[in-house]
């Protein structure tokens, strides 16, 4: 099942993705329409016949406007936290007013 913890810390990725999401949208709107997608991956059916509980086994987001590519997968819920937890910081500190424009150049 899903611990308090991971419960937790995907409260604070949705969060920390929303609040990215708000900054980007305010000079941009182009984004891929997965954008944002979280999925949990559980353990299987081998896995608990096995022995091994019912816990979350990986997280993917999608995030091809905040992340280095598409789709990123963590092996827990902390792993993506720490990555989103950077991007997030990316995000905010991007001034587009300060930002290098492709027409500036003529």
């Amino acid at each position: 099942m899903i611990t308090d913890i991971e419960r937790a810390e995907m409260a604070e990725i949705v969060r920390l993705l929303r609040e990215a999401y708000d900054h980007y949208f305010t000079y941009e709107g182009h984004c891929k329409s997965a954008e944002g997608a979280i999925s949990l991956n559980f353990t299987n059916v081998h896995d608990w016949r096995g022995g091994e509980p019912f816990r979350i086994e990986s997280v993917e987001v999608y995030s091809y406007v905040l992340g280095p590519n598409r789709s990123h997968h963590f092996a827990s819920t902390a792993k993506a936290l720490e990555a989103v937890r950077g991007w997030h910081a990316k995000e905010m500190a991007y001034d587009p007013a300060t930002a290098w424009d492709e027409e500036d150049e003529d």
